[in-house]
């Protein structure tokens, strides 16, 4: 008779976590197109086709990086160090390129490696030397953003093979690739994380972390793949960015990507404290934010009120995200 009410209680709070996420990406698809209509509204200019291809361009570097984030937050871990891994990983692909005359496939398995090595180091900092993931993360944000800056000499490196250059600049049928590579990208960690064990075990160490480790869960060792996931899908998103810019940037990424992304990922459903999210959740709130980003400035909105913009919205999500888990909660009790 036990076992029957726990599967019960069990089947209504999955239920009840489906149809939350489910609603939750409905209304920022409504968001979405409401903001849609007003800027338009404002600046007829806003739904034109190169003014959205704009969008889903910006759109893609939120969410390749946003995927490899989501899965590690999802996780009960925290990554902020993956906007100066954005960087690395364009500038170290570029170099290769341009300086070592690398050929391009090789050059962007490099730049992954790069990204692979930051994430495997971030998670050996949090998880041998027990460093809290935010300072851990933050510290080799600001080793890596020096790193770049000490590779390049301060220097943007220029130019880029063409051939590379089309990769992110390119198009099908008027499909810009970068969508294309957004789209393949996202299908893989959705797989990953819906339909794998890897996926539960995810998701049961971010809910709860002594659980996992009293069921025998290698704790360690998904927490050090997440990592390693969420630092090679930051430095794809760098190397994707320095193909459509065709320049390796040592401005590029930084502070403002790595907070660009949490909120994207936030919006998206991703709970700060671990266990609930979705990847569709994410695609969603990269575009939205991509969205808002580009109708600041279609509408003339003043540069300074963005970051007032994003900071709200960022607040939003996290409040939401709180209720959310309240309520779970009381399903679960």
């Amino acid at each position: 008779m036990t076992m029957t009410v726990t599967d019960n209680d069990e089947t209504r709070r999955r239920r009840f976590s489906a149809e939350t996420f489910l609603r939750s990406e409905l209304t920022l698809i409504l968001v979405i197109l409401a903001i849609a209509i007003a800027t338009s509204l404002r600046n007829p200019n806003f739904l034109n086709v190169g003014n959205l291809t704009d969008i889903v361009r910006a759109a893609v570097i939120y969410f390749v990086m946003g995927c490899g984030a989501s899965l590690l937050m999802i996780g009960g871990g925290l990554d902020f160090s993956v906007g100066s891994v954005f960087t690395l990983g364009g500038i170290s692909a570029a170099w290769l390129m341009q300086v070592a005359g690398v050929p391009w496939p090789l050059a962007v398995l490099g730049g992954l490696g790069m990204g692979v090595a930051a994430g495997y180091i971030n998670s050996q900092v949090v998880a041998r030397l027990h460093v809290p993931p935010i300072i851990a993360t933050l510290g080799t944000y600001f080793i890596i953003t020096g790193l770049c800056v000490q590779i390049t000499d301060g220097q943007d490196i220029v130019p880029l093979p063409k051939d590379f250059q089309h990769l992110g600049q390119g198009s099908f049928f008027g499909l810009p690739f970068i969508a294309m590579y957004a789209v393949i990208i996202g299908l893989i960690f959705w797989f990953l994380l819906e339909h794998t064990p890897f996926g539960i075990e995810v998701r049961a160490v971010g809910g709860n972390r002594k659980a996992a480790v009293a069921n025998g869960l290698r704790v360690a060792r998904i927490e050090t793949v997440l990592y390693v996931l969420g630092g090679a899908a930051a430095a794809l998103a760098g190397i994707i960015y320095a193909a459509r810019v065709g320049s390796g940037q040592v401005s590029a990424g930084g502070a403002n990507v790595t907070l660009s992304v949490v909120t994207a990922v936030l919006i998206g459903g991703i709970s700060l404290l671990g266990g609930l999210g979705s990847i569709t959740g994410v695609a969603v709130g990269a575009i939205l934010l991509s969205e808002i980003d580009n109708a600041l400035i279609v509408a003339a909105v003043p540069p300074q009120y963005n970051t007032i913009v994003v900071g709200v919205i960022l607040i939003a999500a996290v409040a939401i995200d709180h209720v959310r888990r309240e309520r779970l909660y009381k399903v679960r009790r």
